[in-house]
């Protein structure tokens, strides 16, 4: 079973749990365990449902609905009506389906339709790319491809995976000192980057380089900015075509020395000082 197979079969899985144990969900369940992309796709699948089932229970019911559906059926037995010419949507409702639950039905389809005519442009977004990625941060068995401290090989190994390999790093990231490995990643199509650190006084620290024409909505130029993403902090900037994710395994004050040249005095705020960077060029 592969990942669109898997999401035909969960777009029928009811939220709450009911079909948890259905065997018929069983081994789409398991990928979407397996797979993070399928699991986020998984989770806001199931919020959109709850989200429909919400506003269907929410409609106000008229008191003399059921009385006028009566009406309406009684005067349509008495006339002949010559059927018309089949009409698309209609056979998406079951035969005999009341006109009130048709309605209803029609306006959930109408709803799903435009939210996920919206979904690519929205998920491109650099807090979706984000969320993503910080997923893989910490979830994420395989944490990176391979184990590496050179950072001549890292960069070597992220061309031969066609990662982005052509890029700036911050001066704490410069050299090998902290290396521990990297990663290669899909985003929308795109080879996402991922080098990892340990960083002394620092703690853990991924920091993952995309194109940054991959996004409406990329970070400013050499001015990062700093914010929670799913419970961990991060900073995100962008400098010469590529947009930079640095997530941190600790607290938020980590990522900021990270960014801070080392000349600087130690109360200044990264936003105020120059964004000192260092090219992979002068590996």
């Amino acid at each position: 079973m592969n990942c669109d197979e898997a999401k035909l079969i969960l777009q029928a899985y009811r939220p709450g749990g009911q079909d948890a144990d259905d065997p018929q969900f069983a081994e789409a369940l398991a990928l979407a365990k397996r797979d993070p992309e399928l699991s986020a796709w998984f989770a806001g699948q199931q919020k959109f449902d709850a989200l429909v089932s919400r506003e269907i229970k929410s409609l106000p019911v008229p008191p003399d609905l059921k009385d006028k559906l009566l009406a309406h059926e009684n005067l349509l037995r008495q006339k002949i009506v010559e059927l018309p010419a089949p009409v698309w949507w209609r056979n998406l409702f079951p035969f005999g389906l009341t006109a009130a639950w048709a309605v209803a039905a029609a306006v959930v389809i109408l709803f799903g339709i435009a939210v996920f005519w919206k979904q690519p442009e929205n998920n491109a977004h650099f807090a979706n790319y984000s969320a993503r990625m910080v997923y893989a941060a910490v979830n994420d068995s395989n944490h990176v491809d391979v184990e590496n401290k050179d950072m001549k090989q890292v960069v070597a190994w992220l061309g031969e995976h066609h990662g982005e390999n052509n890029f700036v790093l911050p001066v704490a990231l410069n050299g090998d000192s902290g290396l521990m490995g990297c990663r290669v990643l899909d985003w929308h199509g795109q080879k996402v980057s991922m080098l990892c650190y340990g960083l002394s006084g620092s703690g853990h620290v991924d920091l993952f380089v995309a194109g940054a024409n991959v996004f409406p909505d990329a970070p400013p130029e050499d001015k990062p900015q700093f914010v929670s993403s799913g419970g961990m902090p991060t900073a995100s900037w962008s400098h010469d075509g590529k947009a930079y994710l640095m997530v941190g395994h600790g607290d938020m004050a980590a990522l900021e020395r990270i960014l801070q040249p080392k000349a600087a005095a130690k109360w200044q705020s990264p936003a105020s000082i120059p964004f000192e960077l260092a090219s992979i060029s002068n590996f």
